[in-house]
């Protein structure tokens, strides 16, 4: 792993292990990955384990048993606690201080107050409306209905003057093909690569509510979202129109019935699609998701393209003219066009790469690549089997220069420095870390390959936008520590402040890691949900709201705001808990 050239910010002294070797890591449990979380922000853990720990220390100071380093700091002591329980309490927690990855609780380690956080801004409808509901990815999505709602109120604005009919089926044919394009557009990678650019790292000069409000890009999802659904309905129309037309103009022809029958096999699948990409059948059934969205969109552009050349030959023969002519004057012809260029584009840009693998664990593996330099933020697309599933995964780039050792061994006369060195320093390329997750990562990490398969090129991501604020507080659970670990190689110098909470993270993801953690942040907050001290789900949102608060939240000038890489149960968990008590917070939810 890499660690910034020419940091010079303090570090902590921490011991130096040495390297860990593979095949003599503790296996992790995968299902603890990503199972990180409070299940009550105002409380504390859900179950208790913070309240019961404070409650703990008074019962003890009170029975006349040693106090806990947290009472002796506060001063809240028994007057006949003893001079020896004292050093010992002292002692223990000297000793925690030195350890690589702390085993006791966040809050006494660090020194964060552990007390209730304040009440929630409003009352629970408007925090709904505000926050769940009335998200911005939501509120985009309203947004394409109230575009759509104008050129009906055109269309009818028309009608009436003219006194002709609302409005044909050809026209809902237009309008159902311009949202199916505005859909595919804003998922184009140049497309999302420019408003990267553009609102995620030309905006640093912005007052801070400007920041805080184009940091939302990540949520152009709602476009495309809103686009299928808003396109589905005018194609609902569209089959209305067309039947009654049809029904009024006589007998069915042999051309008619062809018409019918890939208009209806098309909305078929259109809605086949919308249902399964309900967020609920997206977690459940993701692998039948990602199949029925891919093989049924193609089979959908087909079948448009047989409906609009059956339409232009049945218009040709009762005006007389030719097909050619009428699909030069056809809005939906040449929108088709471009639709159909944009799903086969990604395809051309298909590589078969080859990779270099180095499996940290039994639950990481990490893959380099050497065919290109890539940005902070991105991701790539990955895949052994090009038709049936691609994944997305962080880039991390190759360091510029080699880093010096952070770390110094203070457990012995021994003072040598900590040598990696990352081979790839000053070499084009990126590196992924892959994470058990699934059937296909696993399989990944169980037989690391020697090629792979590349689709498109770096897409932008909600990590870019951390680059906007300063300080930025990173917030991870399980593997979604690699994307961050992108702006830490590469933007050595720009401000965060780290919580990662995951179990057995040293096992897992290797020292290298966790040494560029600390080089970065030297007060890193580092939870190994392994630890019986510390537990299985500790309070993220109160963790990072004490963090945001020490970093200056609340006071006037620069602000901190956070990023959330989790999830979707913790993302939305963290992100509300915050934003409910006025800290901007960002994340990624499906879409979002």
């Amino acid at each position: 792993m890499v660690q910034p050239a020419d940091h010079q910010r303090g570090l902590p002294q921490i011991p130096v292990s040495e390297p860990i070797a593979p095949g003599s890591l503790e296996t992790p449990d995968v299902d603890e990955q990503s199972d990180c979380e409070s299940e009550d922000e105002s409380a504390g853990s859900p179950d208790g384990s913070s309240t019961h720990r404070t409650k703990t220390f008074f019962q003890d100071a009170r029975q006349r048993k040693p106090a806990s380093p947290r009472d002796l700091e506060e001063g809240k002591l028994s007057k006949s606690t003893s001079s020896s329980s004292l050093v010992s309490a002292q002692k223990k927690k000297a000793q925690a201080q030195l350890a690589l990855i702390p085993e006791i609780d966040p809050f006494e380690y660090h020194g964060l107050d552990s007390s209730p956080l304040p009440p929630k801004i409003g009352s629970r409808v408007y925090r709904y409306l505000r926050w769940n509901f009335g998200s911005v990815y939501r509120r985009i999505f309203c947004l394409v209905f109230l575009g759509n709602a104008a050129a009906l109120a055109v269309l009818i604005a028309k009608s009436v003057t003219s006194g002709g009919r609302l409005f044909t089926f050809s026209q809902a044919a237009t309008a159902t093909t311009a949202n199916l394009l505005a859909a595919l557009v804003v998922r184009n990678e140049h497309v999302v690569n420019a408003l990267f650019w553009v609102f995620g790292s030309w905006s640093h000069s912005l007052p801070f509510w400007a920041r805080k409000l184009v940091a939302k890009i990540y949520s152009y999802g709602g476009i495309h979202s809103g686009g299928a659904v808003a396109g589905t309905i005018w194609y609902i129309a569209y089959l209305v129109l067309l039947t009654l037309d049809f029904q009024t103009a006589g007998p069915v022809t042999v051309l008619r019935s062809y018409i019918y029958f890939v208009s209806y096999t098309i909305l078929a699948f259109l809605v086949t699609m919308l249902i399964f990409a309900h967020p609920h059948l997206r977690i459940v059934m993701h692998n039948w998701f990602e199949g029925i969205h891919r093989f049924l969109g193609w089979s959908v552009v087909l079948l448009f393209w047989a409906q609009t050349l059956l339409l232009t030959a049945d218009s040709a023969a009762a005006s007389s003219t030719s097909i050619g002519s009428a699909l030069v004057v056809s809005p939906s012809f040449w929108m088709l066009v471009v639709i159909t260029l944009l799903v086969v584009y990604p395809w051309t840009r298909m590589r078969l790469r080859n990779v270099k693998a180095e499996v940290l664990s039994s639950h990481c593996v990490k893959l380099s690549f050497d065919y290109r330099n890539v940005y902070y933020g991105q991701a790539v697309r990955l895949t052994d089997a090009p038709l049936k599933e691609t994944h997305a995964f962080g880039v991390v780039p190759f360091p510029t220069a080699a880093p010096q050792a952070p770390f110094s061994d203070t457990s012995s006369s021994n003072t040598t420095l900590s040598t990696y060195t990352d081979p790839n320093t000053n070499k084009q390329g990126f590196s992924v870390y892959v994470s058990s997750a699934g059937d296909w990562t696993r399989k990944i990490i169980a037989n690391p390959p020697t090629k792979i398969y590349t689709r498109g090129t770096p897409q932008f991501g909600i990590l870019r936008v951390a680059g906007l604020f300063k300080p930025c507080v990173m917030v991870a659970t399980g593997s979604g520590i690699a994307p961050c670990l992108s702006l830490f190689v590469q933007s050595p110098t720009h401000p965060v402040r780290i919580v990662w909470s995951t179990p057995a993270p040293l096992e897992t993801y290797g020292r290298a890691v966790v040494d560029l953690i600390y080089r970065t942040d030297p007060r890193a907050i580092i939870i190994d949900t392994r630890k019986p001290a510390v537990g299985k789900r500790p309070d993220l949102v109160k963790i990072v709201y004490r963090v945001c608060e020490a970093e200056g939240f609340g006071k006037e000038g620069e602000e901190p705001a956070v990023v959330v890489i989790s999830n979707q149960r913790v993302t939305r968990k963290v992100i509300y808990g915050l934003e409910s008590r006025g800290v901007p917070a960002y994340g990624a939810i499906f879409d979002s």
